[in-house]
């Protein structure tokens, strides 16, 4: 291959690409501009806490229920690790948490591009888990503990192991639950099964067949009606081929001829 092949070949694929993902995103407005925008919400509110907000301090925003409290998060969403973090460390844990973050954005990344222009709910529901999912992805990438700030204070009771508060967390984690209530909500009550309509109409497309068919075959195999009206013998030809049951009045006819 030479070297203007090669740059032609890549042309031409670059070319074809660009056309494809222009599509996409004519189809695709809605959800996109939704994870852009969760995305950009979330990244800038950890910023402006990270910057305005020492680790630890609390800023009350409405009394016994809403407040901030800025602190670094090592484990996942809501303070959670699963027990990793004590059984291979944090370090081995944050690794695992990023590897399984873009296994899990490639997935829900590609059933976003495989349900453009269906269901606004299911697209909806992606573009909330995906834009949640890197938000976090970039805090531990770069910063290698997430950014939490956002806490929920139960009235003031204390609930026992449940404490007096929500677990500390941010935009990210919230999109990412409210994008995961809305996929249940689609594969609960919007969700069909193209399948099932599908077999109703080949199931109704072999039925009329089988009629038809039946029809058919009924038709070919009905005895056609080759009754004929019998004919009076010729007496003056020999030939003529004998009918036994020949009417009265044909023969009385015949005879005064004769006569």
């Amino acid at each position: 291959m030479t070297r203007n092949e090669f740059f032609e070949i890549a042309k031409t694929k670059t070319v074809k690409f660009g056309k494809a993902a222009w599509d996409y995103i004519k189809l695709a407005k809605m959800e996109l501009i939704v994870l852009v925008a969760a995305l950009i919400v979330d990244l800038v509110s950890k910023s402006i806490v990270e910057h305005t907000m020492t680790v630890g301090r609390t800023k009350v925003l409405i009394p016994n229920f809403l407040q901030l409290t800025f602190i670094y998060n090592p484990l996942a969403a809501f303070g959670s690790a699963f027990g990793l973090d004590k059984l291979i460390g944090r370090t081995a844990t944050r690794i695992i948490f990023i590897v399984i973050t873009f296994v899990a954005v490639g997935i829900f990344g590609y059933f976003m591009y495989r349900n453009r222009g269906k269901n606004k709910v299911e697209r909806l529901a992606f573009a909330l888990i995906i834009s949640g999912a890197i938000g976090n992805l970039v805090d531990r990438i770069f910063i290698g503990e997430v950014r939490d700030f956002i806490e929920i204070v139960y009235f003031g009771l204390d609930l026992g192991k449940l404490g007096t508060s929500f677990a500390i967390f941010n935009i990210a984690d919230a999109a990412l639950v409210v994008g995961v209530i809305l996929f249940l909500v689609y594969i609960l009550f919007l969700h069909k099964e193209p399948q099932a309509e599908e077999v109703a109409d080949g199931t109704s497309v072999a039925a009329d067949g089988a009629d038809a068919e039946q029809a058919a075959t009924a038709e070919n195999t009905a005895e056609p009606d080759n009754t004929e009206t019998p004919q009076a013998v010729d007496a003056d030809n020999p030939e003529s081929p004998e009918v036994t049951d020949v009417p009265e009045s044909a023969a009385a006819e015949k005879s005064e001829e004769n006569t």
